[in-house]
Order: structure tokens, then sequence, then C-alpha cells
């Protein structure tokens, strides 16, 4: 009688893929809330500061509480493994390799008179410091584990192919930077994006992503802004 009592009190529990759901269209409205919705264009320090804040609440609400305690999953449910000095190498290996198709992308735009990464420097330049830390923890930390971690895992439970959720990880990344970098600019990213997925399927690991992302990230938010301070 006691265990029948129990188990009332607790009741149904909720299936897996509807907390999944949740999760997933929970982050990608939230995501693109902070990013589309808040940033004006071009965005202004205090801006980016808003979204981050945005942002980073949402990471630790999924880690710390919705991953572990709601969806009752490990982090390695995410992608996120033990750290193996292989991880350092392929991540590292993988960001000289895809150096060249998105130099070249690169190249091809300005060839045509066309805005590409580079062109936001003079407006990262007039960042603060802490804002420019904040953009580039965001990238290797933040937004690997959402779109590399997160929302292909949780996809691919959902949607049963590994490669649709790859596609709507690789759709989503490119088209939230669009309000930040701008249209064209937001080729570059579409690239990159693809490296870092097909990277995360080779690996099955966030670790070598991340490695990749805060090279990416050094460069355009420390090393060249701060090179004016």
């Amino acid at each position: 009688m006691a265990s029948l009592t129990k188990k009332h009190e607790e009741g149904p529990r909720i299936s897996a893929n509807i907390l999944y759901t949740i999760g997933v269209v929970g982050f990608l409205l939230i995501e693109f809330l902070a990013r589309d919705l808040i940033l004006p264009q071009p965005p202004r320090d205090i801006n980016v500061r808003v979204s981050l804040s945005i942002e980073w609440a949402m990471f630790f609400v999924l880690i710390l509480y919705w991953v572990p305690r709601v969806e009752r999953n490990d982090m390695a449910s995410v992608g996120v493994t033990s750290f193996r000095l292989r991880h350092l190498v392929v991540g590292i290996g993988a960001y000289i390799v895809a150096f060249v198709p998105i130099s070249l992308t690169s190249y091809v735009l300005s060839t045509f008179g066309l805005p590409t990464l580079r062109s936001l420097q003079p407006t990262l330049r007039g960042y603060q410091v802490v804002t420019l830390i904040g953009l580039f923890l965001t990238g290797p930390v933040l937004e690997e584990f959402l779109y590399r971690g997160y929302l292909i895992e949780r996809l691919t439970s959902l949607l049963g192919r590994r490669w649709l959720a790859g596609l709507v990880s690789w759709l989503a990344f490119t088209v939230v930077h669009l309000r930040f970098v701008g249209l064209v600019p937001m080729i570059e990213i579409g690239v990159m994006s693809a490296v870092l997925v097909l990277l995360y399927f080779r690996e099955q690991s966030l670790w070598p992503c991340v490695v990749f992302h805060a090279l990416n990230s050094a460069f355009a938010y420390l090393i060249f802004p701060l090179m004016v301070y």
C-alpha cells in the first residue's frame, strides 16, 4: 500500500521526447530573441552585453538544471566526454585544414567587393575588453554546447536521422549570426559551421570543436581587435 501511495504521489513522468522538444524549441527561441530581436545593426557594446547575459543565463540553466534534473541525463549525452590530448591535436589540425576553405570564401567575397567577417573589425575595436572576452568565451563554450552538443543529440533522438540533426544545427548556427555579422559575411559562418558539424560527427566529442572554435574566436575577438589597445 505504501509503495502504491508513493507511486501516486510521484505522478506520471513526461516522456523524454516531450522534454527534448521543449528544450530544443526553448533554447532556439531564446537564442534568436537574444541575437536577432535585441541586437540593432551595427550592435553597440551595451547591446552585445545584454545579449550575452541572456545567452549565458540560458546556458547555465541547461547544464545545471534542465539536462541533469529535468531530462535526467549526464553531460555525456550532449557530447561532453573525457578530455584527451588527441582532442587538442585534432582540433588544431582541423582548424589548420579548414583555414583554406574559410580563407578562400573570404577572398572570393572581397574580390567581388562584398563585405567579409574582417569588415567587422572596426566595430569590434569599439567594444570594451570585457565585451570582447565575453564574445571569445561564448563561441567555444556556449555555442559548441548548444549547437553541436545539445541540438544535434536531442534532434537525433527526436528525428532518428543524425544527418538531419546536423543539417538543422548547421542552418541554425549560421542564421543566428545574421544580425551580428550581416547577410554576406554569414556565408563564411556557414562554411565554419559545416566544418564544425562534420568534426563533431567524426569525433563524437565536443572537445575538438571547442579547440577549433577557441582558435577562431581568439583571432576574431582578442588578437585582431586588441592589437589597437
